[in-house]
């Protein structure tokens, strides 16, 4: 009965999304810099999710930095007496929230001595136990799957200690500012897009639930993930603020062809922070990046994806400074693309101004600010030398076996639905007719 009910859907969205105009801003030719390895790249995609750290998704990944045997922080700073919480394997899918403002992750660093992440959480109903809690590959198969099969960096970190927020915009512009006040004037603060822009590159910036937010007159409330949003340089420019669509364009674009070179996505609708479901975050993400490898543009394609921020969530590594300014907690960044060696665990310490040097590199910008320019690179992470690999799409036949007790219904025909879609879409295109179209940084898994 439920596959009938999917079949049905994938039918009878099919024409809609065959009959989706592409849009011309997104069709400019792109100029990647030809004198290195990195021409082979010639479409970006930065995927982000939200609010997990890195031992919360990956600290028992075989090979990584992660947790340890003992892993445990006190209950409370001031009363010993209280005990320790121990790290132990979640099996929720769905959790209660925990805080993850800049006053909960400077009391969990603690000073360094990463030891708050319990206690700051203690106001919350159980959450100072949640903190400690972890997912494996019981939970998040898809994503351990990709860590199996492309790269997973382990010294990987946000860019600001705190929430969302900041971190969204650290990501497009390598700094952060205020949001305008109601009725102020909207700031501008120079973006990758700017740049990109200025070398005709093209781009674009995809949202889930995009269309539904317009048409509710809620564009307003995507700011704190869509920050471009609230800046005057993007969205006082027609046709800029062209270039940020529903997600359903990417999907379109990578049927027709009208593929932009660095394409940002964010998932509101189906975000893995907490009290959100995870597991319709990783097969609504993992469905996408499927479709990108099954497309004609996997050849020349690097995806990074990575989470917005801890969420509240334990992490044992202290964050470095760069430029003078600390880090946040670490998040995990996967690194999916042709030019990587499957299973590698790539340990150069990075962030989220990383993720704009990548972008500069392959396009031959400079650096939109001192502290992003003083960033690890993530070139190493890439064999741009050997052939470029075969697609290897995820299986996603199940999803975690709690989704039926602790999931939404909808959500999980929705999640399963896109991927699927996609792959229909793209079968069909091709019978209809195509048109032509740093060695000890890196691990191996054992």
């Amino acid at each position: 009965m439920r596959a009938a009910a999917r079949t049905l859907a994938l039918l009878l969205a099919l024409p809609w999304v065959l009959a989706t105009p592409a849009l011309a801003s997104t069709g400019a030719p792109s100029r990647p810099l030809a004198a290195s390895g990195l021409a082979r790249i010639k479409h970006i995609f930065v995927i982000v999710q939200e609010g997990h750290s890195f031992d919360n998704y990956f600290g028992t990944y075989p090979g990584v930095v992660g947790l340890g045997r003992n892993t445990a922080v006190p209950a409370s700073l001031s009363n010993p007496a209280a005990g320790r919480v121990a790290a132990h394997h979640l099996t929720e899918v769905r959790t209660s929230p925990l805080d993850n403002s800049t006053r909960a992750a400077v009391a969990a660093l603690n000073s360094g001595q990463m030891n708050g992440f319990a206690a700051v959480q203690q106001s919350l109903p159980g959450a100072g136990q949640l903190a400690l809690g972890y997912y494996n590959a019981q939970e998040i198969p898809y994503y351990w799957a990709l860590a199996h099969r492309f790269a997973l960096v382990d010294e990987f970190f946000s860019s600001e200690l705190g929430g969302s927020i900041p971190n969204h915009q650290y990501l497009v512009a390598g700094q952060t500012w205020a949001p305008a006040a109601v009725g102020a004037a909207l700031p501008n603060v120079p973006t990758i897009f700017n740049q990109l822009d200025s070398k005709g590159v093209s781009w674009g910036y995809f949202v889930a639930q995009y269309r539904t937010h317009l048409a509710q007159g809620r564009q307003s409330s995507l700011v704190p993930q869509v920050p471009v949003l609230g800046l005057a340089n993007i969205a006082g420019n027609p046709t800029d603020l062209s270039r940020v669509q529903d997600l359903t364009g990417l999907y379109s674009d990578l049927v027709r062809g009208h593929l932009p070179a660095v394409s940002y996505v964010v998932q509101p609708g189906a975000t893995e922070r907490a009290p959100g479901n995870l597991a319709d975050g990783q097969v609504a993400t993992v469905g996408l990046i499927n479709a990108i490898m099954r497309s004609r543009y996997w050849g020349s394609s690097a995806i990074l994806l990575t989470w917005s921020d801890w969420g509240g969530w334990y992490d044992g590594v202290v964050p470095p400074t760069v430029g003078g300014v600390s880090d946040g907690f670490r998040v995990p960044l996967l690194i999916v693309s042709p030019f990587v060696r499957p299973g590698t665990i790539f340990s150069q310490t990075t962030d989220f101004g990383s993720i704009l040097q990548f972008i500069q590199a392959v396009y031959g910008l400079p650096a939109l600010t001192s502290r992003e320019a003083s960033s690890g690179s993530l070139v190493g992470a890439f064999d741009l030398q050997g052939a470029a690999r075969a697609a290897s799409p995820i299986p996603m036949g199940t999803l975690p076996a709690s989704v039926a007790s602790h999931g939404s219904v909808v959500q999980v025909f929705i999640a399963y639905t896109i991927p699927g879609l996609l792959i229909l879409i793209l079968v069909v295109y091709a019978v209809w007719g195509r048109g032509a179209g740093a060695a000890p940084l890196l691990r191996r898994r054992a």
